[in-house]
């Protein structure tokens, strides 16, 4: 049963965003390019990176959403055994396939969440700290949003505020027949930044963006793992906790008013 239950999980956030319009395709769990999110051992001193890189030697840092930035060395690449339960947790790290990264000063917190950035990602870029939000944040601009979208917003909640006076809010806008959508707003003084998600209703009560969630948007599950700025462009990678697991996302923007999903992943956890 468990190894159906991991591929539910994936297929029903995929479907999601096929039905709303965005990336048809599925998105790589992790690139040469930008690198990928690390699950940490219990210990805190080694991480795995379970999609598959080429050159796995070439990640060299690891950014964390306790707004630690550590340096990695690649280990080497583990095998998987045979017989588990499919879960994708810190208990079971010597069970996972992939690409194990020793953390060689210090340690990863219990709680944090990390991505294995590549050189290219972090050329010329500054790592923005993130911080838990406080007062209403970008939540003021309610009325700039649903403007900007052309749609009411029906709940705004704050996420996070950067160390440079951005501010990142989640919100949910009104449903326009089968169309749903829940945004992440990146919010850069008059900058407005999108990093949508979007959902097919299917009836009240009925699961919308994840597994399990009646169709409720909820802010707790959020968690803004790094920022980085180059200029006009930001990268941010994003977790967001459900019943079953962790989605795992990177996204990009240019000079544009949205952002662009470049990696998506997903531990299968359940129960967290």
């Amino acid at each position: 049963m468990r190894p159906v239950s991991i591929a539910l999980s994936g297929l029903t956030l995929l479907f999601h965003v096929v039905v709303g319009g965005a990336q048809v395709q599925k998105l790589p769990g992790a690139t040469e390019e930008h690198g990928g999110f690390g699950l940490q051992d219990q210990s805190g001193r080694r991480l795995v990176l379970i999609p598959r890189v080429s050159r796995p030697e070439m990640l060299k840092t690891a950014l964390c959403s306790d707004g630690t930035r550590v340096p990695v060395q690649f280990e080497r690449l583990q095998i998987g055994r045979e017989g588990g339960d499919g879960r994708q947790t810190s208990q079971r790290f010597d069970e996972l396939a992939g690409a194990v990264y020793s953390v060689p000063t210090g340690r990863v917190a219990d709680s944090a969440v990390c991505f294995l950035a590549s050189e290219p990602l972090l050329a010329g870029t500054t790592a923005l700290r993130v911080s838990a939000a406080s007062g209403a944040g970008a939540c003021l601009e309610r009325g700039r949003f649903a403007a900007l979208r052309d749609r009411p917003v029906l709940h705004c909640w704050p996420i996070a505020r950067l160390a440079s006076g951005q501010h990142i809010a989640l919100l949910e806008f009104a449903r326009r027949e089968q169309d749903a959508l829940a945004s992440l707003v990146f919010v850069d003084g008059s900058r407005t930044i999108f990093a949508d998600y979007p959902a097919e209703f299917r009836g009240a009560g009925q699961d919308l963006w994840r597994a399990d969630d009646g169709g409720v948007l909820s802010p707790a599950g959020f968690d803004v793992v790094c920022a980085l700025q180059r200029g006009d462009w930001y990268a941010i990678g994003v977790a967001w906790n459900g019943a079953e697991g962790r989605s795992l996302s990177l996204w990009i923007s240019g000079a544009s008013d949205r952002f662009t999903r470049v990696v998506s992943d997903y531990w299968y956890q359940a129960p967290i």
